[in-house]
């Protein structure tokens, strides 16, 4: 058996579908958070570790490795197929489960909390270190007190980040399973980008994002963004971008029936925008794509962080109609569908240009009409 030290944490068969082949070789651009410089770089160099995933042991240490290519990163071309493929509605139970658990895999088997975690402690006892002026110093972090000799801070901070390794790769497959699990019965949609616009990737691509009423009095946007991610939660959603032009998501079933439908929508430049926006925003240290789509991606944002009468005109558009669908989801749901306090909103909504231009609202008022006749 094969000992793969060079070890991707997002797989090359995932980034390749946002890369452009030259010459049988796969090249995606990226940009470092820390600066707008685009790079080109090949999929085999990027978003890699060297024995991020190997066991301390020696029996089998590379078995973490050899179980996502065997289980994962085997799979996800055939699933690539079907979720990229818009005649595609009806799927089995084996090919949900296989399309959860691969999303679910990308989130788990990303190093950013690990290190996030070991750029905390290093800080702690860098920081403990110079305020000691040279002496032993204590150190509080989790349940320990660690007492450190200056000579020894850069075998300490080596020490506990292979510590932090090993137990992140201890806990990181159990809790996968207990996700996978979790999420089993909820519903799978695909967004299709029908205009020109182009989504990004990162690495750290899985979005989870907590259920929010955007109607409620009370919502801050800047608390939602910066609140803890509990990816148990079962309101969560889920979102994975496939390509430049599809998004998967993975939502709560709102009832107890089995659920073997890919649910396909349409979506447009805005959307794109509230994506690629997140996607930035979790990303550790790179977003990827083609090269246009990272460079239409930072005009986006820039226009649209200025607040300029487009921009607030597109965003106020896009709430509006959230608003709306979301009353509208609400008035069904204490009254039924057909009825004509339902009608009545279904008019109101169809005089709103925000409603006319979204065809996925446009096609469930025809479908509350015809039912309604």
């Amino acid at each position: 058996m094969s000992k793969p030290i060079h070890q991707h944490f997002i797989p090359k068969s995932y980034l390749n579908n946002f890369a452009v082949n030259d010459n049988n070789k796969n090249f995606i651009s990226a940009k470092n958070s820390d600066n707008n410089k685009i790079i080109t770089v090949s999929t085999r160099d990027i978003c890699v570790g060297k024995n991020l995933y190997t066991l301390p042991s020696d029996d089998n240490k590379f078995a973490i490795e050899h179980f996502y290519a065997d289980h994962i990163d085997s799979k996800f071309p055939e699933l690539y197929k079907i979720l990229t493929d818009s005649k595609i509605i009806e799927i089995d139970s084996k090919t949900k489960t296989d399309i959860i658990a691969t999303v679910l895999s990308l989130y788990f088997r990303t190093p950013k909390f690990l290190n996030q975690e070991n750029k905390i402690f290093e800080e702690i006892v860098r920081t403990a270190h110079k305020h000691s002026k040279g002496g032993d110093f204590i150190v509080e972090y989790g349940d320990d007190n660690i007492i450190i000799t200056s000579n020894e801070v850069e075998q300490i901070i080596r020490e506990y980040k292979e510590n932090n390794r090993i137990k992140f790769l201890g806990q990181h497959l159990d809790q996968y399973e207990r996700l996978i699990k979790s999420k089993i019965q909820n519903v799978i949609n695909v967004y299709h980008i029908t205009d020109e616009s182009q989504l990004i990737t990162s690495d750290n691509p899985v979005l989870i994002r907590p259920f929010v009423d955007p109607t409620a009095e009370d919502f801050d946007e800047d608390k939602f963004h910066k609140q803890t991610i509990n990816p148990f939660d079962e309101s969560n959603t889920i979102h994975l971008p496939l390509n430049d032009k599809t998004m998967l998501t993975i939502l709560p079933n709102l009832d107890s029936f089995p659920d073997f439908k890919i649910r396909r929508l349409e979506k447009k430049k805005i959307d794109t925008i509230i994506y690629n926006n997140d996607i930035e925003r979790y990303a550790e240290r790179w977003i990827l794509g083609k090269p246009s789509s990272i460079e239409n991606h930072i005009t986006d944002q820039s226009e649209f962080n200025t607040h300029n009468p487009v921009a607030l005109e597109a965003m106020g558009s896009y709430k509006e109609k959230v608003i709306q669908f979301k009353e509208l989801f609400d008035i069904i749901k204490q009254n039924g569908v057909t009825s004509n306090i339902v009608m009545q909103k279904v008019e109101f909504m169809e005089k709103l240009e925000s409603v006319k231009n979204d065809p996925n609202i446009e096609k469930v008022i025809r479908t509350i009409k015809a039912a309604n006749k």
